[in-house]
């Protein structure tokens, strides 16, 4: 029997839906980070359970040839940066099929991911903390998720992101590290960018002058400091503009989407657009469509040409801000968002097909049972968790067939599973 501290030599078979190897040792399960399948190492036991234990590569004995070496994955948010890019799309892919198994007992058809094939620096929003230091210095955690790592460059972010990380990096400014918290960086396709500082108060030591640096780039569209006194929280609901505007525009079917600080965005457009294109192809034309979760409406506004009415339902105030404005420029009048809970008003809505797009913990019980009561033509589900929604299928699986399961690479080197789903009501 295994002890902690022990040191064994062990061989992993598989990788888990955390990107772990799994190793059997006599019966026995172990998980170990950063390992792959059909390597071989010196494995130390850091933790144990009844069932399973947790240990960590002392000495890899074999190395796989899908190996890819680099620094960055000591990230915690780069937890599968080992593996190669192609290795990842099988892995997403047959994850993907084994949770259907496991939860729903279906055997189905997964189609291969789905990717742009850009494997670094395609983040448009990246999150940075401020580490606790008399001059700004900004952090990601290490994937022991105890400790930040100061960060100079970073490879999912993009290139805006990183060039003014490189300054900042340079430029050391004084500032309070117990007020200032993070600094939050969303960009557009054009390479414009919209800075935010996430504090506790409005006012903080060195505020002034980290401002007039960043506004000297020509990209910088805007500075804001975002109020949150919550520590559970990066934003909080009151943003002070400090230059330019708290506003940013993403190019997206001819149309200038407004997105601003607070507003929800997909991270990736590149890639959640071909989801979009799969939609589009699904649902004809001159149908209702019922757009859940729509944050500042991107589905539906890729879908207006398509539809003879979008509804759009979000909960979130400044994304329904954003979303309204946009409607309003472009004079959509068959486009229409309410600012509610969807589990609230989905059951008073007609449609022909309905989008969801939930947060990680899925749909609520009550949006179940509404959609299941009046059902849609077509249900397109898009996922960032891949246990919630099978979760929700299972529920859902009396009323909607699946036709459709596709596997969309939104995030490589990471353990993030996007999922497109597409149903029809049998």
């Amino acid at each position: 029997m295994l002890t902690v501290g022990e040191i064994f030599i062990g061989k992993a078979i598989d990788l888990d839906y955390q990107g772990q190897a799994i190793i059997k040792h006599h019966g026995y399960v172990v998980f170990v980070r950063g390992m792959l399948p059909e390597e071989e190492g010196k494995i130390k036991i850091t933790s144990m359970k009844k069932h399973f234990g947790q240990g960590e590569i002392v000495q890899l004995l074999k190395i796989s040839p899908d190996r890819i070496e680099t620094s960055d994955h000591v990230y915690g948010s780069c937890n599968l940066i080992h593996l190669s890019a192609q290795k990842q799309l099988l892995w997403q892919q047959k994850i993907t099929r084994e949770t259907f198994k496991k939860i729903m007992d279906e055997d189905v058809y997964v189609h291969p991911t789905i990717t742009d094939g850009k494997e670094n620096h395609y983040r448009n929003k990246s999150v940075f903390h401020v580490m606790d230091s008399p001059t700004l210095a900004l952090g990601l955690y290490h994937y022991d998720q105890k400790k930040l790592i100061p960060v100079e460059q970073f490879i999912l972010s993009d290139e805006p992101s990183n060039r003014i990380l490189s300054y900042l990096f340079i430029n050391r400014v004084s500032v309070n590290s117990k007020i200032l918290k993070y600094l939050i960086f969303r960009t557009n396709q054009t390479g414009q960018i919209l800075i935010t500082l996430g504090a506790t108060k409005k006012e903080f030591t060195g505020r002034d002058e980290l401002v007039n640096l960043l506004k000297q780039f020509e990209f910088v569209v805007g500075i804001t400091v975002n109020i949150n006194p919550n520590p559970n929280q990066i934003l909080g609901n009151e943003s002070i503009t400090l230059y330019g505007e708290n506003l940013i525009m993403e190019r997206l079917m001819e149309m200038d989407i407004m997105i601003n600080d607070q507003s929800f965005f997909q991270i990736n457009l590149p890639v959640i657009t071909k989801a979009y294109d799969i939609i589009a192809s699904e649902i004809g034309k001159e149908k209702a469509i019922v757009d859940a979760y729509s944050g500042v409406g991107s589905i539906g506004f890729y879908l207006a040409d398509l539809a003879k009415k979008i509804i759009m339902i979000e909960s979130n105030h400044e994304s329904v801000l954003m979303a309204r404005k946009s409607i309003e420029k472009y004079h959509l009048e068959h486009l229409e968002i309410i600012e509610d809970k969807a589990e609230k008003v989905i059951g008073n809505l007609d449609g022909d097909i309905l989008i969801v797009d939930p947060p990680r913990n899925g749909l609520m019980p009550q949006f179940i049972q509404s959609v299941l009561k009046h059902p849609f033509e077509k249900l397109f589900y898009l996922s960032c968790d891949v246990k919630t929604l099978t979760r929700d299928l299972n529920l859902l699986k009396s009323s909607y067939k699946i036709k459709d399961i596709y596997p969309l690479r939104m995030f490589y080197h990471t353990t993030s599973l996007e999922t497109l789903v597409v149903l029809y009501h049998q």
